[in-house]
């Protein structure tokens, strides 16, 4: 599928991740707990050095730099150069080198990990598939989201609208839901709804309106939404309590970009087309 304007190509990285993958099984004992550690902890290992790896690993700190030079990387700055490539455009470091992140925000980082592969693990549900049915099937979509995560919501109505046709941020207090004074056929409208604790009067309101008019309804909110079951079978919880000020929303965006990721997969329509378009009509107004 064709990428937006940030289209980069197959990095280095991902040619020695598939190189581990296939050759772990012959390593010797040692070695493959350094290359098992490498696989699992591929988002976290840019504030890893050698010795920290090896310690973790349960092997000695020369065992890390035999596994990498077994499959063509010279050693941990190289590695560190592959994810630069891979993961920043700017060029800049993923982490300071020899900087080992202190413990407690190891833990922290581990719990913001453990928010996003709940979802993931969600992904072949029930509620999950439903959401997904939902915004595929629909002849249009309403996104709407208050207070702190309004500009999520705004967010994702517009990464939506690159995926499908007839996609639309609501805002009931600026419109008094005006887009909806003619109530559609049933299920050829759906409302995606982005919900976290304090849960807005407003979410729940809006939420049981599109039922009553006949709309889909798909709501994404932490762990502790205790309105959204009575609804609609498409709640997709997150966790959001993971030791930071404020609840993390990282299971919250992972959850959107994963069901606007299935809905361009499942669109019925020239996604390559689409997206040409929309390079087209950016371009036209000068905003590159």
């Amino acid at each position: 599928m064709t990428q937006g304007f940030a289209s980069y190509a197959e990095a280095p990285i991902d040619e020695f991740v598939s190189k581990v993958e296939e050759g772990m099984a012959s390593l010797p004992k040692q070695e493959a707990k350094v290359a098992q550690y490498f696989l699992l902890n591929l988002n976290s290992i840019s504030y890893e050095t050698g010795k920290s790896i090896a310690q973790k690993a349960g092997v000695a700190e020369i065992t890390v730099g035999r596994m990498l030079r077994r499959f063509g990387c010279a050693g941990m700055k190289e590695f560190k150069a592959m994810l630069r490539h891979r993961y920043s455009v700017t060029g800049e470091s993923l982490a300071e080198e020899g900087f080992e992140l202190p413990e407690d925000w190891q833990e922290q980082m581990t719990a913001e990990l453990r928010a996003i592969s709940t979802v993931y693990s969600k992904m072949g549900s029930p509620a999950f598939q439903a959401a997904e049915r939902y915004l595929r099937e629909a002849d249009e979509v309403y996104v709407t989201g208050f207070q702190t995560v309004r500009g999520l919501a705004e967010d994702t109505a517009r990464r939506l609208a690159l995926a499908r046709p007839r996609v639309r941020f609501l805002s009931g207090h600026d419109s008094m839901l005006s887009e909806w004074l003619d109530p559609p056929a049933p299920g050829s409208s759906c409302l995606l709804v982005i919900d976290v604790i304090p849960y807005a009067a407003e979410c729940e309101a809006i939420a049981r309106l599109a039922r009553e008019q006949g709309r889909t309804v798909v709501v994404v909110t932490d762990e502790y939404c205790h309105w959204a079951h009575e609804v609609t079978d498409a709640v997709i919880n997150t966790p959001s309590k993971t030791g930071l000020f404020l609840e993390s929303l990282l299971g919250l965006t992972a959850a959107t970009g994963l069901l606007i990721h299935a809905t361009a997969n499942a669109a019925n329509h020239d996604l390559d087309q689409r997206m040409r378009d929309w390079k087209r009509l950016a371009t036209r107004i000068g905003i590159f």
